[in-house]
């Protein structure tokens, strides 16, 4: 069955100047954010968990938009797991290498609250 979201979002920002550079680019953040939006289903917005996900990826979405560098998330796996999956063929010895992610302090946008959030 189709189901209905309404978000309301609040960008947290460090940096006063930036407020003026977010007017100017809020057609491309609608955009990422409605993007970010249309990819979940009502069952990953229901719970915290996925409220939690969700703010994320529209801050990496939103400070990719402002210009900031921002790394892609670890795919998940079929149980919405990130990365928690050891590879059976990685070699001990060779020690593994992730990637350095950037802090959220570093990114343009320092937080995503939400002001309403309904799902009928």
């Amino acid at each position: 069955a189709e189901r209905y979201a309404q978000v309301g979002i609040t960008l947290e920002i460090g940096d006063a100047k930036l407020g003026d550079q977010i007017k100017a680019y809020m057609p491309a953040i609608r955009h990422a954010v409605l993007m970010v939006l249309a990819d979940k289903t009502a069952a990953q917005l229901i719970d915290r968990e996925g409220k939690v996900k969700l703010a994320r990826e529209v801050q990496r979405e939103t400070s990719r938009v402002l210009g900031a560098e921002v790394e892609d998330e670890e795919p998940e796996d079929a149980d919405g797991h990130a990365g928690d999956k050891k590879d059976p063929k990685a070699d001990p010895k060779k020690g593994s290498k992730k990637k350095k992610k950037k802090a959220a302090a570093e990114l343009p946008i320092r937080g995503v609250h939400f002001s309403s959030f309904i799902v009928q």
